[in-house]
């Protein structure tokens, strides 16, 4: 079982609960827009949700590129001390 608090299963996690699917429907490299039908609201409330959860602000220029579990993982551990956020589960 992977660690709730693993940036990609945290990012799944909330990418879930605002797009109303399950944690096994998420694939990390999928664009939340192309797959799973997101919103700009949908964004918003995602990026809202990480900023509150790791305590740091989203650079919006980034974000425009950053439409995956994947992608987002990775400018979440740009951002952080790598020492807070693991950049992969193994």
């Amino acid at each position: 079982m992977q660690e709730l608090d693993h940036p990609a299963v945290r990012i799944r996690s909330i990418v879930a609960d605002i797009l109303d699917l399950s944690l096994n429907e998420i694939d990390d490299d999928q664009d939340f827009i192309d797959s799973y039908r997101a919103d700009s609201l949908n964004l918003i409330e995602i990026v809202a949700q990480l900023e509150k959860y790791y305590q740091v602000e989203l650079p919006l220029d980034e974000l425009q590129r950053a439409r995956s579990v994947n992608a987002l993982r990775d400018l979440l551990v740009r951002l952080l001390d790598g020492t807070r956020v693991p950049d992969s589960a193994g």
